[in-house]
């Protein structure tokens, strides 16, 4: 089978490799839409946080927010069969410790991250997976709407650590790939006002066309949820915040430090509030996609195949005011994925 591993600082292979069994509680999945994101990029680059402070080390295969289709069940036959859709959490907790058995195992000091550390992503033909992280996909979903099934959980469950009240406003501060999931979730999950910030004149449009408005001058906010991932971004965040605001922010900067208006913070009573990963939510999200009150699909503006990665994360380091959301496509279809899988596992299905 095929898969792009990262190997070093800007240095990948694609490369034929023996294809996945199924381990102790895992199924294998064929992939069939896979995301790239900015922390993709940040992996790719050398930047990202986890490979600065040693949780993350070369070589690993990348790939976090995906859509795939069971070609092993293994041990999990009870919970999937062959042919089944699912998509699977990016944080997988040991199960073992006080913090799994506390509900956090994105914090759990034993995890591992999809494509990030400890286990494989999906920019690969097959892959092994955790069942116990890997959830159902209802009839019916597009491919490319369940594909970004963790960037909206992402964003849902950064909105929850807000403990916005149904009704209430919200500033959204960026306009990416979970600006936008965000500003949807806002609206629909949480009956939300959403007022957003957005440099990109299409990140705009799109927002636009959700129902939310853009910022006014001076305008403070109770709420803020911060997706945009620079200094300047932090700094307009805190421009808009008002007397005992809130900010919940899933940012990584790709950066050591940046600058913080902590005074400011101090006699604001202001509260800053970080947001890893999406734990403990994925089946309400799947269900919010599933009904089409959020479509992520919106967000998608280029796809290519696995042997076109080059060009998929050219095209996003070029950062175009028409690209959006990029996608990989190891298979096109659940029919061919299955049918490579048939003839490449000795006594499949």
């Amino acid at each position: 089978m095929r898969r792009i591993s990262i190997t070093g600082p800007g240095e990948y292979v694609f490369a034929e490799v023996a294809e996945p069994v199924a381990g102790p509680g895992q199924v294998v999945i064929a992939s069939l839409r896979v995301g790239i994101c900015a922390t993709d990029m940040e992996l790719l680059d050398a930047t990202m946080v986890y490979l600065r402070n040693g949780m993350a080390t070369w070589p690993f295969t990348p790939g976090h927010e995906w859509v795939g289709v069971v070609v092993d069940p293994g041990e999990a036959a009870d919970r999937f069969a062959v042919g089944d859709l699912v998509v699977g959490e990016c944080s997988i907790g040991c199960w073992n410790c006080p913090v799994c058995d506390a509900g956090n195992y994105h914090q759990c000091p034993n995890r591992c991250e999809t494509g990030l550390f400890g286990q494989g992503g999906a920019l690969s033909e097959f892959f092994a997976f955790p069942a116990r992280s890997a959830h159902l996909v209802p009839a019916g979903v597009g491919l490319e709407d369940i594909a970004l099934t963790e960037p909206a959980a992402v964003a849902y469950k950064g909105i929850q650590r807000l403990e916005l009240p149904s009704g209430g406003k919200i500033l959204i501060n960026g306009g990416g790939t979970l600006g936008y999931l965000a500003a949807a979730i806002a609206k629909t999950a949480f009956a939300a006002e959403v007022v957003y910030w957005a440099r990109r004149p299409h990140s705009q449009a799109r927002l636009d066309r959700l129902g939310a408005r853009e910022v006014a001058p001076g305008e403070k906010f109770d709420y803020i949820f911060d997706t945009a991932s620079s200094e300047s971004g932090f700094a307009e965040a805190f421009s808009h915040l008002a007397p005992r605001g809130r900010i919940s922010s899933v940012s990584f900067t790709g950066k050591p430090t940046i600058q913080l208006p902590v005074d400011d913070l101090v006699t604001n009573d202001w509260e800053l509030r970080g947001s890893l990963g999406s734990p403990n939510i994925w089946p309400e999200v799947i269900d919010l996609i599933a009904s089409g009150a959020v479509r992520p699909s919106e967000l998608l503006t280029d796809v290519f195949t696995l042997a076109q990665y080059r060009q998929a994360i050219e095209l996003v380091r070029r950062r175009l005011p028409q690209t959006a959301k990029v996608m990989i496509s190891p298979f096109s279809s659940r029919a061919e994925a299955l049918a490579k899988a048939e003839a490449v596992y000795s006594g499949w299905g």
